[in-house]
C-alpha cells in the first residue's frame, strides 16, 4: 500500500428496522431486527412541491433526495464510475435524518469494524470502448466500504451489509473477499 488514493464520495451507513424469520428451537419465528448497510453517496437532490391546501392557498413541501451506490471504481487516468443499475435513493428530510449518518475517513487504524478498501479489481465492468483501447488499459481500482468480518490465509473479507437480530445475532450480506496483495489502500470509518 503505497500513495494515498482520494475517493471524493462520502461513504454513508443507512439503516431501516424488519423483521427476519430465524429458526429456533425446529420453530421458524418472526423476530425484530435492523438492516445495516454502507453506501458511497453520489447524489442529491431537493424537490420543491406546491400543494392545493384547500383554502385557496398553495402550500410548497419540500422533500431532499440522496443517492447511493455500493461501490465506486476507477480506471487509471479516467474519471469514477459506479453502476447505475445498482443505484440506490432515500427521499425524506426526516427518514435521511433518522435513518442514515455520514462515516468519516481515519488513516491509521487497528482492529476496526468498520473500513473502506481500495483494491485491484478485475472484475469490474466498465464502458464501451474499442478492441485497441480495451488492451491498453490498466486492471481497475474498485472503492467499496463495509463491514470488516476478518484477515486469514492473505484474505482480507468485508460485507457491504448485515442484519442485527434483537439478540444481538449479526448475518452479514453482500461479503467480498479480496487478496491482500491486491489491496491498495485500507481506511478506518468512523
Amino acid at each position: 500500500m503505497s500513495e494515498a488514493i482520494k475517493n471524493p464520495f462520502t461513504p454513508v451507513e443507512m439503516w431501516n428496522d424488519t423483521q427476519v424469520i430465524v429458526n429456533k428451537d425446529d420453530e421458524k419465528k418472526h423476530v425484530d431486527a435492523k438492516h445495516y448497510k454502507i453506501r458511497y453517496l453520489v447524489g442529491e437532490s431537493e424537490d420543491k412541491r406546491f400543494v392545493d391546501g384547500g383554502n385557496e392557498e398553495v402550500a410548497s413541501l419540500s422533500e431532499k433526495t440522496l443517492y447511493l451506490t455500493p461501490s465506486i471504481h476507477r480506471l487509471t487516468g479516467n474519471p469514477f464510475h459506479y453502476d447505475q443499475g445498482r443505484l440506490e435513493s432515500v427521499s425524506g428530510k426526516d427518514r435521511i435524518s433518522e435513518q442514515t449518518k455520514e462515516l468519516h475517513r481515519h488513516a491509521a487504524c487497528d482492529d476496526h469494524k468498520t473500513i473502506e478498501v481500495i483494491f485491484e479489481s478485475p472484475g469490474v465492468e466498465c464502458c464501451a470502448m474499442s478492441k485497441e483501447e480495451a488492451d491498453k488499459k490498466q486492471v481497475p481500482l474498485q472503492f467499496i466500504a463495509g463491514y470488516l468480518l476478518g484477515k486469514t490465509d492473505g484474505l482480507l473479507k468485508v460485507a457491504l451489509s448485515k442484519t442485527v437480530v434483537d439478540d444481538d445475532h449479526e448475518y452479514y450480506e453482500n461479503i467480498h473477499i479480496i487478496p491482500e496483495s491486491a489491496i491498495k489502500q485500507l481506511s478506518c470509518l468512523e
